[in-house]
């Protein structure tokens, strides 16, 4: 992006951090343990400080909880230098936290190897984000970015009996500062870096009455020109331009009442993201490029401008430098608008407990284009635009009823609306394209001349239109019970039934529907129909309902005053759905439920005067009707793909995960994590190559002959087969994590403290394909130019480096930090979109800063 626009946008943040007295500061938090605070101010970090969670919906000590958890508070997150979520997956075993690539902000979390990569609010979360204790229903905005955090904390294994539906795999915990009501302080940063980076932040906390009423404001705007060089246009490419404020305000009239209110407001105008070509462009018998076997964007390529082909294929990473191909992307990008308002009250009653309210309303809409084809040629482009609100409530009561007896227990309601408009438009959707690409592809055949002179007439603007309106309510009533036995073992109950229903109004983007009236074709004998309503077009059999009990079982055991152990067997659950991008009523007919049985042993030891801890965990998982989804092959959906979600598989995970912390002398502090991972799918039988006009034969030939059958679209049957998937891996399930780091803090005289920190992570190769597998092996295609095209990203190794110096009384700091230093490049996302095309995302390059923070 160009500095003028920088600026431009960075004047109303910064006049309000003026007024204000604003500059701020890139992740410094308030600590948990007021001793710690008092303890960094004077000098350097000599123990290992109490870390405390709010896994269990009360406050407690992360070392007694019996979760396996990691929470990074406000300290940590200023050191790794983070800017939003994903840049903590080196925090934790067997997690991933990454984008699904392709749009800015939409999430691909995955714990112990199951989670969910698709941004349509149809599709819900398996790892879900909490802010403030908000449940966040849609992963098209987790990855904001994070700003005035007081820690954040990773669930790992289902959530289900209080953090309720959808937290299968885990949870993240996002929790932010509360205003100060007896301390006014102002705290900032300013960070530049390669690349055009410029992140401004700051905050502001002002007493309005001593010990009763507080604000406080926290603003940020971050700035970058992208990673990527456009070679259609010679502009950067991929850069973003965010505005973050986020006010709240706090009311304690008395030692009983505490009222909290936050607001935030997120507006973002990015470009959208950086895709690079990643098709299938086979060999023929003498080793050249084999345009009709290939998939059909390298095809019109070929036909388009000859034998430089090499352009639109899949390449080996690290193979060459950070850039794309788009076409012209003037005036379009990915643009988020995001409101939001929660309250809090907790009102503690003597001797008998707390109650808390916590209730919310969040609005958001988005306008994001995408060059899929990731050519310079208008082939295959889609603009999005999405309406969405949810608003959540959970009311709740917490106590210790008796030296024997500790208490949770409360009610949750959710509702959300949302709607969708797609804009799927280029060569493809012009109704001459088919014969246009045949005329194409015989004059350079014959070696006719100019052919693509005949790709040039169509329209580049043709489009089909597609739309969904999706509504969804739920209920739920929990409760969880500690029982103590003894003075240290402790038996845990807890049980959450949940209840909740979807709507959903549907048309593929296609021409049939209509693009200036902006609707669907609701007429069933229109060529190209693609129509579902789930008032009337539901399948005898099928739901739109759906409930589920969620139970646990744990033992606590409180060894010693250091090492607590602990076992426990949870029952996670995900909602069933409807396919909200599904090409024919019979593909968009909902699915089930998902079930996962955790098992799961514990250990938490913290010895040697709280200079080292170590956490271990090993656990079992058993999912049942895993929800799976693929793009595919589509009798009625435009460019001729759908995206399904279906009950395909059963899977099983185990494994083990280390945390190990240690302050072996004053200053210096280590760390590590290791995990090991067994995760794989057990039954995998769905139709991946979707629907196809070629009947494969009797149904016992398919894993599944009840759900082999046929049906009739436009005038043609297609046939729906089942097949034996079960030996295509999981996505994002690395065998191996492993993750280690170091801090060391030494005296500058009187003046300060030196700070150098690295860490490291490594990662074991795994599958990356965001939407389920592409059709084919594991093992891959063979390209004409020597590459596989495979979605399995290899093994990689991260280090990331920073060296500080902190004056003496914390009032400044001084940072120079380098992400990736090695520069390693790899295959962060694939979407393989049926014959179609395939395309990536890499992760970023490296990254180097100066920041500048201080606190007042």
């Amino acid at each position: 992006m160009e500095a003028y626009n920088r600026f431009r946008t960075l004047r109303k943040p910064l006049g309000v951090m003026a007024v204000s007295a604003i500059a701020l500061s890139s992740g410094v938090a308030l600590a948990q343990d007021a001793a710690q605070e008092e303890s960094q101010s004077r000098g350097v970090r000599t123990r290992l400080e109490t870390v405390i969670t709010q896994a269990q919906k009360v406050e407690s000590s992360a070392q007694t909880t019996p979760i396996a958890t990691t929470t990074v508070e406000g300290d940590e997150l200023r050191r790794a230098f983070v800017v939003d979520l994903r840049d903590l997956t080196n925090q934790a075993p067997n997690v991933m936290l990454e984008p699904v690539g392709a749009f800015q902000n939409a999430a691909a979390f995955s714990i112990r190897g199951f989670g969910t990569a698709d941004i349509e609010s149809s599709a819900d979360p398996s790892v879900p984000v909490f802010i403030d204790g908000v449940y966040m229903a849609r992963n098209s905005t987790s990855l904001s970015d994070l700003l005035d955090i007081s820690a954040v904390e990773i669930l790992r294994g289902p959530q289900g009996t209080l953090f309720g539906r959808n937290t299968i795999a885990g949870a993240v915990l996002v929790r932010h500062n509360k205003p100060d009501t007896s301390d006014f302080s102002v705290s900032g940063s300013v960070e530049a870096g390669n690349y055009g980076t410029l992140n401004i932040e700051g905050v502001v906390n002002v007493p309005v009455v001593e010990d009763k009423f507080a604000i406080r404001l926290a603003a940020k705007s971050s700035n970058n020109d992208g990673f990527y060089k456009n070679l259609t246009d010679g502009s950067n490419y991929g850069g973003a331009d965010r505005i973050t404020l986020m006010p709240s305000l706090i009311f304690t009239p008395n030692d009983n009442l505490e009222v909290i209110i936050r607001g935030e407001y997120v507006r973002e105008r990015n470009d959208s993201w950086a895709n690079t070509p990643y098709s299938v462009c086979r060999s023929d018998a003498n080793g050249n490029f084999s345009p009709l076997t290939s998939q059909t964007v390298p095809l019109i390529g070929w036909a388009y401008e000859g034998n430089s082909i090499t352009r639109f294929c899949g390449q080996e990473r690290g193979k060459q430098d950070f850039v794309v191909e788009h076409d012209n992307t003037s005036g379009r990008g990915s643009d988020f608008d995001v409101k939001g308002l929660t309250g809090e009250i907790n009102y503690s009653i003597p001797d008998v407990g707390t109650i808390t309210y916590v209730g919310n309303y969040r609005d958001v809409y988005e306008d994001v284009y995408n060059d899929f084809d990731t050519t310079p040629l208008p082939i295959f482009m889609t603009r999005r635009q999405q309406w969405h609100w949810q608003t959540t409530h959970e009311l709740r009561f917490s106590s210790d009823f008796s030296d024997t007896i500790e208490f949770v227990g409360g009610v949750f309601y959710f509702k959300q609306h949302y709607r969708m408009e797609q804009d799927t438009f280029g060569w493809l959707f012009d109704p001459n394209f088919g014969a246009a690409l045949g005329q194409a592809i015989g004059a350079r055949l014959t070696g006719g001349a100019n052919p693509g002179q005949y790709l040039d007439a169509l329209n580049p603007n043709s489009a089909g239109f597609g739309e969904t309106i999706h509504d969804h309510e739920a209920w739920s009533v929990f409760a969880q019970v500690n029982y103590h036995i003894t003075d240290s073992l402790t038996f845990v109950a807890g049980v959450r039934y949940n209840q909740e229903s979807k709507d959903i109004e549907t048309c593929a983007p296609a021409t049939v529907n209509s693009f200036v009236l902006r609707e669907c074709n609701t007429n069933p004998n229109a060529p190209g129909f693609n129509y579902f309503d789930s008032d009337t077009d539901i399948l005898a059999g099928n739901k739109n309902k759906w409930n589920d009990i969620g139970p646990k079982v744990g033992l606590n055991w409180q060894a010693t005053d250091d090492l607590f152990l602990y076992a426990s067997w949870t029952r996670g659950f995900r909602g069933g759905g409807f396919n909200g991008r599904c090409g024919s009523t019979q593909t968009c007919q909902p699915y089930d439920q998902e079930r996962a049985d955790s098992y799961e042993v514990g250990m938490k030891w913290d010895g040697l005067d709280n200079r080292l801890r170590v956490n271990l965990t090993g656990f079992w998982m058993e999912y049942a009707d895993q929800q799976v989804g693929i793009i595919r092959s589509s009798a009625g959906s435009g460019g001729g793909q759908e995206t399904v979600t279906d009950n395909a598989a059963d899977a099983v995970s185990r494994g083990i995960e280390l945390e190990i912390t240690a302050v072996p002398a004053d200053g210096l502090k280590l760390w590590m994590t290791g995990g090991y991972l067994d995760a794989k799918r057990t039954d995998f039988c769905v139709d991946i190559d979707g629907p196809s006009t070629v009947n494969p034969g009797p149904a016992s030939g398919s894993c599944d002959p009840d759900n082999a059958f046929s049906f009739v679209s436009g005038g043609s049957t297609f046939f729906i087969f089942p097949t034996d998937n079960s030996n295509l891996p999981l996505v994002r399930a690395p065998k191996w994590t492993f993750s280690a780091g170091l801090s060391y803090e030494i005296p500058v005289g009187s003046l300060g403290f030196l700070e150098f920190a690295g860490d490291w992570r490594y990662q074991s190769k795994s599958n990356q394909a965001s939407n389920g597998v592409p059709a084919g092996s594991i093992a891959g295609i063979p390209n004409f130019n020597g590459f596989t095209v495979t979605p399995v990203r290899d093994a990689a190794h991260i280090f990331n480096a920073s060296m500080t110096f902190r004056e003496i009384d914390d009032r400044y700091k001084v940072s120079f930090f380098v992400r990736n230093l090695t520069n390693e490049r790899y295959l962060q996302s694939l979407t393989a979109v049926a014959t179609l095309f395939n395309f990536i995302q890499d992760n970023n390059p490296r990254t180097w800063g100066v920041k500048i923070s201080f606190d007042m």
